[in-house]
């Protein structure tokens, strides 16, 4: 994607204001908080001349407990 500088400094700038205003009451809103994130971690990819589609980026926290089995192996390994 070409963006111009200064276009994507824009664009950054609009998505942090939304995020600044974004108040989270459910998991959409949540949701809605990591994607705005993300666009701003491309944008900034965009920004340093990398493609930011494919810029590596922090994987999703889980949700939940672990699965049983890797719990028993943690209990193994010791």
């Amino acid at each position: 994607m070409t963006l111009s500088r200064r276009c994507a400094e824009t664009l950054i700038d609009l998505v942090e204001i939304k995020l600044s205003c974004l108040e989270i009451t459910d998991r959409e809103d949540q949701r809605e908080k990591e994607l705005l994130q993300r666009c701003v971690q491309e944008l900034t990819a965009e920004l340093r001349g990398e493609n930011g589609a494919l810029a590596n980026f922090a994987a999703p926290k889980r949700r939940g407990r672990r699965p049983k089995h890797l719990q028993f192996h943690e209990l193994h390994v010791a």
